[in-house]
């Protein structure tokens, strides 16, 4: 604007100079100069020692768009000097008033050529956003440079400022947000008519506060350095940005990282076809101090991806973990871990087809809530959802799951179309036996879709080990079975077939086993259960219930755990009908299931029969009905005000056990249980 309005007084000023007048006013109703149009336009023009000194108004000027109209124009130049080609202002001032920029007070400096259309213009004081921009112009012809900078501009009055100007869409975008800050800018752009050729840019933000109304994405006191270098050729934009982030923290649902213990940078080029919307970024460069450091390059749009790769050199993975993994896996059983050691990746893309390698080094895994561990865990782990399998090795020399121990293990799978099968059966050590897995696959994991599923067997393993290593009493026997089709499918494990087990000479066969949520943080069992001759003298002394001889059988029904721990069953226990082995039970025994059934013990020891130390019995046993916290009991029969527990039959001695409480408190029973010799109670004796 300053140009053409001193452009067209050029001509006024010949005829001024030519006059030789000292002193010149002019006064014009109506002006029109190309696209320019004023009012009431006023010059007081005067000679100087060294050229001219020009002050021009107006009531308002018509400008094209984007800036429109103003009014109360002023433009002052000290010192105007005309030559045959050339003039100049070395000292100017213009202030006027716009809508969107407000008033404007602008020292200005004007060297220009005319003949050649050659314009140098330096601007200071321009005030936009509630901040001064300095600014230098230069024009040649069609060619033009912007330089630009401004010490402190404030984010919120920039945001006020370029509200007006930007669609509906972007504005309704803009009120879901609050953002707070300062920004120092200078940049250097060039071009040719309407269109930039080369931009230089550096930005340094401080404080910066930003958060969206759902409080997902959150920054507090953030300072970043932004550096931007883009050229343009034929629509072919040529970039290279450098980000550092050193200060602050920020949150962006579920990724919260601390500035001034991990600061981040950032380095890479590319390239942008304009008219297509091709972005190729050439080089990718991410450095998290003391986490991570990722290289990486990309071919494609923003909305598709042609090629992308991405590699993580040796990294520790509790930097890793505590940073980029933790906050997507809470919730699961894996959510609290202590890890050691170093992993890679490599991750390469193209269109929708993917393979990943994942090295390990090292690794060691330790839950905090001691629910498992993994001791130096090595080897690569590879995935695809290409037609051509990728190979995955890895081992470790221990681990631990839930008290249980785990010896030195390598799994060995091939991985093909997002599914992993084992090349060669893998054989886990568990105490001194071995779990061996015959087949395994796995189906998309992490995919609506996903799923797995294996079977294999439990070779002899001593439950002397299993019931030292998890705190239960002295168990004798083997623990042994088959395990038949297992398959996860949508959170939700289920057993094909009848898991069959070996315990106390007996057999116990699991049906209907299913599982739901099992890494939740509530996972659920079901199960029936049915055990079939199992030796009770070695089970009665395993508990130190007291001695037992003879057979027991028993079915649980409906079994329901929640996080563990039992919330629903129908268990009952009992002599089967065709045992014909020897039946006798100890006083010890007799006490205990008395306490069990809800007497008080010791009452043997205050009769004749406390000379007898063992009774034979027609049929025992015992059954809970569990439901909302209560267990409703039964025995192997009615009695006169209870339930018998033990029938007496056989050769004399006889004697009879009662219970007479029907309905006890889960909790109480398990403590009676637990407390079996520690009161006394009656015996009823028929």
């Amino acid at each position: 604007m300053i140009t053409r309005v001193l452009c067209s007084l050029s001509m006024l000023l010949f005829l001024v100079t030519a006059n030789a007048s000292d002193n010149i006013k002019l006064s014009i109703g109506q002006w029109s100069f190309e696209d320019l149009q004023a009012t009431n336009l006023q010059f007081d023009i005067n000679l100087t020692a060294k050229g001219l000194a020009l002050y021009a108004q107006a009531d308002s000027v018509q400008l094209a768009a984007p800036i429109g109209k103003i009014t109360k124009l002023s433009v002052q130049c000290d010192e105007l000097i005309l030559l045959t080609e050339t003039f100049s202002c070395t000292s100017g001032k213009l202030s006027f008033y716009q809508a969107e920029l407000g008033r404007q007070k602008i020292a200005f400096k004007i060297d220009a050529e005319p003949e050649k259309d050659k314009y140098k213009i330096n601007l200071q004081g321009v005030s936009l956003a509630s901040a001064n921009f300095a600014a230098t112009v230069f024009l040649n012809k069609k060619n033009w440079r912007l330089r630009v900078n401004t010490p402190k501009l404030k984010i919120t009055q920039l945001i006020k400022a370029a509200t007006p100007y930007l669609q509906e869409q972007q504005r309704a975008i803009l009120e879901n947000w609050q953002a707070q800050g300062n920004i120092k800018l200078s940049a250097d752009i060039a071009g040719r008519n309407d269109k930039i050729n080369i931009a230089t840019i550096n930005l340094v933000a401080t404080s910066i506060n930003v958060t969206d109304t759902m409080s997902r994405y959150v920054s507090e006191n953030v300072t970043l350095e932004l550096d931007v270098e883009a050229k343009n050729n034929k629509h072919n934009w040529q970039w290279q940005t450098d980000l550092i982030i050193d200060t602050g923290q920020a949150y962006g649902e579920p990724i919260f990282i601390d500035f001034d213990v991990t600061p981040v940078s950032l380095h890479a080029t590319g390239l942008w076809q304009q008219t297509s919307g091709h972005l190729v970024i050439s080089t990718a460069e991410f450095n998290q101090k003391n986490v991570v450091q990722v290289v990486g390059d990309f071919k494609g749009s923003f909305a598709k991806i042609e090629q992308l790769n991405i590699k993580i050199a040796k990294a520790k993975v509790a930097g890793l973990y505590d940073h980029w993994l933790q906050p997507f896996v809470l919730g699961t059983a894996v959510d609290s871990l202590d890890l050691t050691g170093t992993a890679t990746l490599d991750y390469h893309q193209t269109a929708d087809n993917y393979h990943l390698s994942l090295a390990l080094q090292n690794l060691f895994v330790s839950d905090t809530l001691n629910r498992f561990s993994v001791d130096d865990v090595n080897g690569s782990l590879g995935w695809t959802n290409y037609d051509h399998p990728m190979q995955s090795n890895i081992g470790w020399k221990k681990a631990i799951v839930y008290a249980i121990p785990l010896g030195q293990s390598q799994f060995q799978a091939q991985t093909v179309s997002s599914s992993l099968t084992l090349t060669q059966p893998w054989d886990i050590a568990i105490f001194d036996g071995q779990l061996k897995i015959n087949k395994f696959a796995l189906y998309r994991p992490g995919e609506q879709q996903e799923k797995w599923r294996f079977d294999g067997r439990l070779t002899p393993i001593s439950m002397e080990q299993v019931s030292a290593a998890l705190g239960w009493p002295l168990l004798h026997g083997k623990l042994a079975g088959v395990i038949p089709n297992v398959s996860y499918i949508d959170k939700h494990i289920k057993v094909d077939g009848a898991l069959t087990v070996k315990l106390f000479e007996g057999t116990t066969v699991i049906s209907d086993l299913q599982l739901d949520q099992p890494f939740g943080s509530l996972p659920q069992l079901y199960a029936n259960i049915d055990l079939k001759e199992m030796n009770l003298s070695i089970l009665s002394k395993t508990f130190d219930f007291g001695e037992i001889s003879g057979k027991l059988a028993g079915k649980i029904q409906g079994l329901r755990l929640a996080n563990w721990r039992p919330v629903q069953f129908d268990a009952r226990f009992a002599t089967p009908q065709n045992d014909k082995s020897r039946r006798r039970i100890s006083q010890k025994a007799i006490d205990s299931l008395t306490k069990v059934g809800g007497g008080v013990g010791g009452a043997l020891q205050r009769s004749f029969l406390r000379f007898f130390e063992d009774f034979s019995y027609q049929r025992l046993g015992l059954s809970c009905k569990l439901h909302n916290e209560v267990c409703e009991m039964a025995g192997v029969g009615e009695a006169k005000n209870g339930y018998y527990i033990v029938k007496g039959g056989g050769l004399p001695p006889r004697i009879n056990v009662v219970g007479h409480t029907r309905r006890v408190d889960w909790p109480d029973l398990i403590n009676r249980l637990k407390t079996v010799s520690e009161s006394s109670g009656p015996v009823v004796i028929e």
